[in-house]
C-alpha cells in the first residue's frame, strides 16, 4: 500500500543558502546520492523528520508487516516511531515506536518547533474501521492537525489547530522556525485543485484564517507535502510535492523561494525526482544530508531514502581583523580571500566569504597603519552551524617609517590636492582609534633645487597635510610637521645615470613615524631617525 494524505513536516531551517548562492537550480553542479534506509519495511514508510539526534518516521507496527494490505487498510493505522541517527545521518539504532502514538488514529507525520517545544501532528479526524483509506485519493478519512509537547518526557497532545474540519481534510503540518506561521495541505473547498497549499498566523495564541499560497504554487492537480526551510538569515524556500507543474511521475518535489514574491515554482532534478512518486523531502540545516519518500522499486511500498549532497553544503566564514594590542576592530581593512576579490572590514572588524566543505584558503588581512598578516583557514566539513569565525591579528607599526602613497602636490605649490584626501583620511582614522598615538609627519622633495629651497618647500607641503589633518578633529599636539627637503633622498642622481621622472617622483614622498605610544595615554615621544 502506498502512502496516505499524509506527510513528514519537520521544520529545520535549511542548509545554508541565500541570494548570493542560490541560482536558478539550487542544485545547480551538485552531486546527489540516494539510499535506502535501513528501517525500511515490506510495506510503507515514510514521512521522516529529524528531531535531535533522531529520525522520526510513520510505518506499521512490527506485528502487522505480514498482514496483507486490504485488512491493514480496513483495521489498522499508522503509528510514529523513531530511530537514532548519527552526525552524517546514517541510522545507528533500531526503530521505536513511540508508545504516546500508539492509538486508533492514524498518527503521523510531524512538524517540529525546536522554539516552541512543539510537535505538529497529523491526525485521521474520526475513527471508523469500515472507512477506505487510500492513498492519493480523496479519503473518506478526513485528516485533523493537534499539537504536542515534551511533558515529563512524554509527547503530550495540548491543543488542535482551530480550523480542523470533519468535512475537509487540514494535514501536512509545517512550521516555521518562529513557530508563528503553520504551512498545510487541504482540499477545503475554494482552492484551484484537488488539494492545496495553505498558511496561518499565530497572532497572541490565535491563528488567523487560512490564506491559499495562490496560483503560483497551486494547481489544478494535488499540491501538498509543504516542508519549509531556512530563516531570514539563511533564506527561505518552501518544498512540496505536486502532480502539477510538469510532474513527470504522479508527485515530483519542487522547491520555490520564497525571498522572492511570486518566485517560480522549480523541479528537483534526478536522481531526487524520477518516474515514480517523489515526496516528502526533509533537509536539516548544516549537515550534508536530507531525507525523503519515494515509492520506486525498493524494499517496500514506499520507502525512505537518505540524501548525500556532495556539494551542497557551503560556509559562511566571517574573518574579523582587530588590533593585535588591544583587540579593537580594524574598520577598512583589505582582506584577499585566495584569489577571490578583496573585500574591506566594516565597523565591526569583520568581512565574510562563502567556501565549500573541505577546502582551505590562506587569508590575508592588510590596513594602514598595521603589518599585513596572513592566515590559512581550513574550512573543514562541520556540522553544527554554518558560520565559521576566524581572526587575525595586525600588529601596529611602530618605530618605522610608512610612507603615505599618493600625496600629490602641484609643481612648486604646497597645497593638498583634493586626491590627496582619501590617504590622508585614513591617518585621520588611525589616530582617532589610538588616542595615545602621536605621529611625525615628514615630507621630502626630490634632488633638484637648492637646500634651502627644498627645505621650505617641504616644511610647507608637511604642514599643509598636517592642517588638513588637524581640520578632521585631531588635536595639533599630536602631530608634527617636518620638512626634510632632499635630505633623504631614495635616489641620487651619478655621473653615469640621471634620476628619471620615476625615481624623482618616489624622492617626493610623504612620510609618517609612529615614535610609540601607551595605547590611550600619551608617552615622552622620541623624534624619528631620519639621518639614514
Amino acid at each position: 500500500m502506498k502512502k496516505p494524505f499524509v506527510i513528514a513536516c519537520i521544520f529545520l531551517p535549511f542548509l545554508t543558502i541565500n541570494a548570493q548562492t542560490v541560482k536558478k537550480d539550487m542544485f545547480d553542479q551538485i552531486s546527489v546520492k540516494m539510499s535506502e534506509l535501513p528501517i525500511n519495511t515490506v510495506k510503507s514508510d515514510f514521512g521522516p523528520a529529524v528531531i535531535d539526534s533522531f529520525i522520526y518516521f510513520t510505518s506499521y507496527r512490527d506485528e502487522l508487516i505480514t498482514k496483507p494490505d486490504n485488512e491493514l487498510i480496513k483495521n489498522e493505522f499508522y503509528d510514529l516511531y523513531d530511530a537514532r541517527i548519527d552526525d552524517s545521518g546514517d541510522v545507528v539504532g533500531t526503530r521505536q515506536a513511540l508508545a504516546e502514538f500508539i492509538t486508533r488514529f492514524h498518527d503521523g507525520p510531524v512538524s517540529w518547533c525546536a522554539k516552541t517545544n512543539e510537535l505538529f501532528i497529523t491526525q485521521s479526524n474520526y475513527v471508523d474501521p469500515d472507512v477506505v483509506y487510500k492513498p492519493f485519493k480523496n479519503e473518506d478519512v478526513k485528516l485533523r492537525i493537534v499539537i504536542a509537547k515534551r511533558l515529563n518526557g512524554q509527547w503530550t497532545i495540548i491543543d488542535e489547530f482551530p480550523y480542523n474540519n470533519p468535512k475537509f481534510s487540514i494535514g501536512h503540518p509545517a512550521i516555521n522556525e518562529s513557530g508563528d506561521t503553520l504551512f498545510f495541505a487541504s482540499d477545503m473547498p475554494g482552492g484551484y485543485g484537488e488539494t492545496d497549499l495553505y498558511y496561518s498566523v499565530r497572532k497572541k495564541n490565535r491563528w488567523t484564517q487560512p490564506v491559499n499560497l495562490g496560483s503560483t504554487v497551486n494547481t489544478s492537480g494535488k499540491d501538498e507535502f509543504p516542508f519549509i526551510t531556512g530563516s531570514s538569515y539563511s533564506g527561505r524556500y518552501l518544498i512540496l510535492a505536486s502532480t502539477g507543474h510538469g510532474s513527470l511521475g504522479g508527485f515530483d518535489l519542487f522547491y520555490q523561494n520564497m525571498n522572492k514574491q511570486y518566485s517560480e515554482v522549480v523541479r528537483f532534478p534526478e536522481p531526487i525526482n524520477g518516474t515514480f512518486d517523489d515526496f516528502g523531502m526533509s533537509l536539516p540545516e548544516n549537515v550534508e544530508y536530507g531525507f525523503m519518500t519515494s515509492n520506486r522499486p525498493g524494499t517496500g511500498n514506499d520507502d525512505i531514502y537518505k540524501l548525500t549532497f556532495d556539494k551542497y553544503m557551503d560556509f559562511l566564514l566571517e574573518i574579523f581583523v582587530l588590533d593585535s594590542k588591544n583587540w579593537k576592530p580594524i574598520t577598512g581593512a583589505a582582506v584577499d580571500f585566495c584569489n577571490l576579490k578583496s573585500s574591506k572590514t566594516a565597523t565591526d572588524g569583520m568581512v565574510s566569504q562563502r567556501f565549500s566543505k573541505n577546502s582551505a584558503c590562506d587569508v590575508k588581512a592588510s590596513a594602514f597603519g598595521y603589518r599585513d598578516n596572513h592566515k590559512l583557514v581550513n574550512i573543514g566539513a562541520p556540522r553544527q552551524g554554518s558560520v565559521l569565525k576566524d581572526t587575525i591579528f595586525l600588529d601596529l607599526i611602530v618605530g618605522e617609517k610608512i610612507v603615505l602613497r599618493n600625496i600629490y602636490y602641484d609643481f612648486d605649490k604646497w597645497d593638498i590636492l583634493p586626491e590627496s584626501g582619501e590617504e590622508l583620511d585614513k591617518l585621520v582614522a588611525l589616530m582617532k582609534e589610538n588616542p595615545g598615538m602621536k605621529v611625525e609627519l615628514g615630507s621630502h622633495t626630490d634632488e633638484r633645487g637648492s637646500v634651502p629651497y627644498n627645505l621650505k618647500l617641504s616644511q610647507r607641503r608637511a604642514e599643509s597635510a598636517v592642517n588638513y589633518i588637524i581640520s578632521k578633529g585631531i588635536d595639533q599636539s599630536r602631530i608634527e610637521a617636518i620638512g626634510y627637503g632632499k635630505s633623504q633622498l631614495i635616489y641620487k642622481s651619478t655621473l653615469t645615470h640621471k634620476c628619471t621622472p620615476t625615481e624623482h617622483r618616489e624622492n617626493r614622498r610623504t612620510e609618517i613615524f609612529i615614535p610609540g605610544f601607551i595605547r590611550g595615554e600619551p608617552v615622552k615621544q622620541v623624534k624619528g631617525d631620519y639621518s639614514k
